[in-house]
């Protein structure tokens, strides 16, 4: 008999069972790491600002040259503010930190 069919019988009720060799962990589960989210929406924007540049650069500007270096600068300048965000955001956490440690009391 077959390994995997499309047979109804073949549907298990208790769902999807991890893999015994996996441990078992009850704590709380870390959220999905992917850096560029965490700038919320400004920074969603601001990329799909620097991903759409070159299309309206291209329909706004005819002359090939001026339409390259514009869209060389919309890159550079969607960039820097992209990073400066980040060092922003960076910047504000760090100092909350240094706040919160400066309350905390010495063992």
């Amino acid at each position: 008999m077959p390994r995997y069919s499309n047979q109804p019988n073949d549907i298990k009720p208790q769902g999807y069972q991890p893999h015994a060799s996996y441990p078992k962990h009850d704590g709380p589960r870390q959220s999905f790491h992917k850096p560029h989210t965490s700038l919320g929406a400004t920074g969603h924007w601001v990329r799909t600002a620097g991903m759409l540049a070159p299309v309206v650069i291209g329909e706004l500007i005819e002359d090939p040259a001026k339409r390259w270096r514009a869209i060389r600068l919309a890159a550079v300048a969607t960039t820097l503010v992209s990073e400066a965000m980040w060092t922003h955001k960076v910047r504000k956490e760090r100092q909350e930190t240094r706040e919160l440690e400066a309350t905390c009391t010495p063992l």
